[in-house]
């Protein structure tokens, strides 16, 4: 059974025999005695299923090898993780036999992956239909059904600058289907969306530039920032800190509000675009782990109220598991920004509660892995900025759905949202909400 690290191994060795290695003490292609202890061990290790024996996939213990041939077989023994204790002993003594040819070997595997590796381009393609109440967070009174669709790519590329440090590039282009055009970014068909550097700052982490800004469970914030997040790590605990701007100014939660006044003008809580964070998770066991998150962001105004301020916002949660493949997270989230009021004079709500039921874990690489979930929102328009998860905004619901792998680095989402508007943002009271999404992921 070959694997990546195994034609790795296996092609770098072709290379070290054709040109031929010197400098060894002993010599990598004179043959291990027949009677060897390492035949014995090889022979229980391919018996144990550990390894196959030859790099053509066989073992023939009737047959003598190279040094460096039963170097290939250690070097692929000791790739395999969960061995069992009496395997590993064996593996850890025929790796002490011939360490000098693994080492040599190994030597060279660095250098080829460090000159392969040192620039990554990965990127997914989306394909995506919504449709229904799609507008909860519009000043829009008459809400037929609507819907949307797009294709959407992004491009990421990663450099490695030395040991220690790694520069990011994220580049996005979105397609609009039903109008025909790209549209998702104004007059620009592509988007750079991140550009940062990421990499060590003693015993932490530091990343600088333009980068996505995660709260613990994405409640308060899930988009890009210009800046610096400075992480860390220590036993079951870990955090961040992070300052910048972010990357345009915008209404809270993307929610604007019908004006009562007879010009019927919209207004909403504008943010500034500084911002500033601090970011806490503990793990309390194997299974559970707990968040928290404060951010700071300056010079809101709300526009024809007369408000104009600082925001505090926060939010902590929890996730854990209940039992094999069922997994349960919950989190809360709120503001200071109060004595605002909507569209029908009720005071726009500032705080908000997400909550997800997960049956079941998909992986793209694990053709045939699925998950059902479901998941129940209340969310305040002034109790978020950006949240992760779409339609949260302005809602209270339920999400029914499935996400589904039909084959290698392909994902399959439908889901269903019911639920109403929180606040209204037409004078005409609250409206429904309800969104079918259905949408397919390519990953490259």
């Amino acid at each position: 059974m070959f694997n990546k690290s195994t034609l790795t191994i296996t092609t770098s060795a072709l290379v070290l025999m054709s040109t031929g290695v010197a400098g060894a003490a002993s010599n990598p292609f004179s043959d291990v005695p027949q009677d060897s202890w390492a035949y014995d061990a090889v022979a229980t290790l391919a018996a144990d299923g550990v390894i196959d024996g030859f790099p053509n996939g066989t073992y023939q213990g009737n047959k003598t090898m190279t040094r460096y041939e039963m170097a290939q077989i250690v070097a692929r023994a000791m790739a395999k993780e969960d061995l069992q204790k009496a395997d590993k002993a064996i593996v850890d003594k025929l790796a002490a036999e011939f360490a000098e040819e693994l080492d040599n070997l190994g030597v060279r595997v660095a250098d080829l992956e460090k000159k392969s590796d040192n620039v990554k381009f990965t990127g997914t393609a989306r394909l995506r239909y919504d449709d229904g109440d799609i507008n909860a967070t519009n000043p829009k009174a008459d809400w037929d059904k609507d819907s949307a669709s797009h294709a959407h790519i992004e491009y990421w590329i990663k450099g490695k600058v030395n040991d220690n440090w790694t520069g990011v590039a994220q580049i996005e282009t979105e397609y609009n289907m039903k109008s025909d055009s790209i549209t998702a970014y104004g007059d620009k068909d592509m988007q750079v969306n991140k550009v940062y550097a990421e990499g060590n700052f003693g015993d932490s982490m530091l990343k600088l530039g333009r980068y996505g800004e995660f709260s613990s469970y994405g409640r308060i914030i899930d988009t890009e920032i210009s800046g610096a997040e400075y992480t860390f790590e220590a036993g079951d605990l870990s955090g961040a800190l992070t300052y910048g701007r972010l990357k345009d100014s915008r209404t809270l939660a993307g929610t604007t509000f019908e004006n009562p006044k007879d010009t019927k003008e919209t207004f909403g809580a504008y943010l500034g675009t500084e911002y500033s964070s601090a970011r806490l998770k503990y793990n309390l066991s194997p299974v559970t782990a707990i968040g928290a998150t404060y951010g700071r962001l300056n010079e809101v105004t709300v526009e024809d109220q007369g408000f104009k301020d600082s925001v505090n916002i926060w939010e902590a949660g929890f996730n854990t598991k209940l039992a094999d493949n069922l997994t349960l997270m919950a989190a809360y989230s709120k503001s200071d920004l109060d004595g605002v009021t909507d569209s029908v004079g009720s005071e726009v709500v500032n705080d908000g509660w997400f909550s997800e039921l997960r049956y079941k874990q998909h992986n793209p690489s694990d053709v045939g892995s699925f998950a059902i979930f479901t998941n129940y929102r209340n969310v305040g328009a002034f109790s978020t900025i950006d949240a992760t998860v779409d339609y949260t905004e302005n809602v209270r619901g339920w999400t029914l759905g499935f996400d589904y792998v039909p084959m290698e680095n392909t994902t399959i989402e439908v889901f269903y949202t019911t639920g109403t508007q929180v606040n209204a943002t037409s004078t005409e009271g609250r409206q429904d909400v309800d969104i079918f999404r259905a949408q397919m992921e390519f990953y490259f």
